[in-house]
């Protein structure tokens, strides 16, 4: 029996609602489909069923694909009926359908290892992703996505030892750019990668935001409060080379102009966008290319996400500036000076002379050369009770865009063609817990 296309579509709309608000019981979903557990999943889902309120003959059509629960395994099950009744292959559709109908119990928070002992872990251990074999509940936040290159190959290089371990990686995506868009070239999600990782199977929970501002996450739906690592690749520079709190505004829009070249909004095919004129060409880019965010703002977001924070493929005018927000020295943060490479060294001193001789792949704890700033000063409520300060127990320097072992993205790889540009860096951080 074929059901009414709208009676379908508001059951369908029903089942994603459901998975979309408990993304939790959807991941802890997958325990109830494999063995031994299957053969009474089935029988209880059959049950919820018929003492459901779902119209009759959604019931009806739901108990005949499931095989009244008499099925022993999933292959007993009538697969294309399920798929046509919930949109998704068998399995995925006997999980959907254990959240709606909450057969799945509500899983308890993972216990967060402290902060010294992820402090521990990554003092003892060259790999920072390596955390995610150790940890109990593995998770990533990657921010600023791009063409989800770096997913692609975390999912490649840990997904198997993942999988050896009876663990399931989470695994989040957000970017800014919008799909669809004509502006931001090959910086957009690809869409074989996007739809390998949906596919990757239940192994893996991967979901992806597009369109979606790094700093306004907070109504955003699916997103774990806490991630055992918390990822950014290729900070964008104009928005996080200056520190707005130090560096006032019509210091770095005359810098701007100065250096990228004169720039304004303008409307492509009604699409909003910055143009900027650059060395005789007109550039095009989204709209908020030049919007400044600043460090503070970068690190205070992934320090309230993430268990420990890792930023690759940073550029060394983006690098400096963090750099200047971490050390417990005034002297780096000067009010109202754009940091250039002639400036950097003068600025920076002995710690500039430590840094830039590190050789390319070598890492360095950052406590070896200069003290951790104490306190930093949060400068948004958006993530949560803003919290006056917080600070980071543990910072390491890594010079390099690409590490062997490490899984990276796109934007690092680029750099070994561009000779012009000096070396990137990486640093990874481990956030205290007070204030967080």
């Amino acid at each position: 029996m074929t059901l009414p296309s709208d009676l379908l579509a508001r059951f369908q709309d029903a089942l994603r609602r459901a998975r979309e608000a408990q993304i939790a019981q959807w991941e802890s979903s997958s325990r109830l489909v494999g063995q031994p557990r299957v053969l009474e999943t089935l029988a209880r889902l059959a049950a919820a069923v018929r003492s459901s309120s779902l119209d009759p003959p959604v019931c009806k059509a739901l108990l005949a694909a499931l095989r009244d629960g008499r099925a022993a395994r999933i292959q007993d099950l009538d697969g294309a009926r399920l798929k046509e009744l919930t949109g998704l292959p068998a399995t995925k559709a006997v999980r959907a359908l254990c959240v709606f109908f909450h057969l799945v119990a509500t899983p308890g928070p993972a216990a967060a290892p402290p902060p010294e002992q992820i402090e521990a872990f990554l003092r003892a251990n060259r790999n920072p992703y390596d955390l995610l074999l150790d940890a109990e509940a593995a998770s990533l936040l990657d921010l600023g996505a791009g063409d989800l290159s770096f997913a692609d190959e975390l999912l490649s290089q840990y997904g198997p030892r993942l999988r050896a371990r009876q663990k399931t990686l989470t695994l989040h995506c957000v970017d800014r750019l919008r799909p669809g868009s004509r502006l931001g070239g090959r910086l957009h999600a690809d869409q074989d990668r996007l739809r390998k990782l949906q596919r990757a199977g239940k192994s893996l929970a991967f979901r992806f935001w597009g369109n979606q501002d790094m700093f306004a996450l907070a109504n955003v739906k699916g997103l774990l409060p806490r991630y055992t690592l918390v990822t950014c690749h290729g900070p964008a520079t104009p928005t996080f080379a200056y520190e707005p709190s130090r560096v006032s505004a019509p210091v770095i829009e005359a810098h701007l102009r100065k250096t990228k070249g004169e720039f304004r909004p303008v409307r492509v095919e009604g699409e909003p966008a910055l143009e900027v004129l650059h060395a005789g060409r007109a550039l095009l880019f989204p709209p908020w290319k030049f919007e400044i965010r600043g460090p503070l703002a970068l690190l205070d977001l992934m320090a309230r996400r993430g268990l420990a924070i890792v930023l690759g493929a940073v550029d060394s005018e983006v690098f400096w500036e963090i750099l200047a927000q971490l050390v417990d020295e005034d002297r780096v943060r000067p009010r109202d000076v754009v940091f250039t490479p002639a400036n950097v060294p003068e600025v920076f001193g002995p710690l500039y002379t430590a840094l830039s001789s590190l050789p390319i792949g070598k890492a360095m704890p950052l406590d070896q050369v200069a003290p951790l700033r104490r306190t930093i000063p949060r400068v948004s409520a958006d993530h949560g009770p803003p919290g006056p300060t917080y600070r980071f127990r543990y910072v390491e320097v890594r010079r390099g865009a690409t590490f062997d072992g490490l899984p990276s993205s796109q934007t690092a790889r680029l750099f070994k063609d561009m000779p012009e540009e000096t070396p990137p860096w990486m640093l990874t951080l481990v956030p205290d817990d007070a204030d967080i």
